[in-house]
């Protein structure tokens, strides 16, 4: 599995990726291994949170 990249705007590796759509379950988000981001997905949502800095980043291409 790949690492998660560090943030950009902190130079953090405390980064995971943002969870779009009805979740099943929110265990891996209790862990504090991905967060919601919601159900609504558009063109440049982003896919990275830091948990450091609470900068998102990245964009998700439909």
């Amino acid at each position: 599995m790949e690492e998660n990249p560090k943030c950009p705007k902190c130079g953090s590796d405390q980064t995971i990726p943002i969870l779009y759509g009805l979740p099943i379950s929110n265990e891996a988000e209790k862990r504090g291994e991905v967060i919601l981001g919601g159900c609504l997905l558009v063109n440049g949502s982003p896919i990275w949170h830091c948990k450091k800095c609470h900068n998102r980043w990245g964009e998700f291409k439909c």
